[in-house]
């Protein structure tokens, strides 16, 4: 399709601040998830909305993910973790810049049950 362009996420062909929100379902799965964060932030309008799905049993801790976030420029402003299998997020870009050296922890292969 003419509309779609193939790109790595971590590096997309956008300006900066051209979005006005990200979106990331169930696609944190490469091992460098932070670099597809630091772009979203750098592609995201200053205020811009990150919202972020992913399956529960990826996160080793949650707690230490949203620091992660944190760390790279964007403020958790809801989260809705109601649902047992899923852990949904959204974030603002905040003013701050993403710090260079964060060591986001590796999220976890996905768990399925077998029902």
């Amino acid at each position: 399709h003419a509309g779609i362009t193939a790109c790595d996420v971590a590096s997309v062909p956008l300006p900066d601040g051209a979005l006005d929100v990200a979106v990331f379902c169930l696609a944190l799965m490469g091992s460098n998830y932070a670099d597809f964060l630091r772009e979203a932030h750098r592609t995201l309008k200053p205020g811009g909305l990150l919202k972020i799905a992913e399956v529960r049993s990826r996160f080793r801790s949650e707690a230490r993910f949203e620091q992660t976030l944190r760390a790279l420029g964007f403020d958790v402003r809801s989260r809705a973790g109601g649902n047992s299998h899923f852990l949904a997020l959204d974030c603002a870009k905040s003013g701050r810049a993403p710090e260079r050296d964060v060591q986001a922890e590796p999220l976890m292969p996905c768990l399925y049950k077998r029902r």
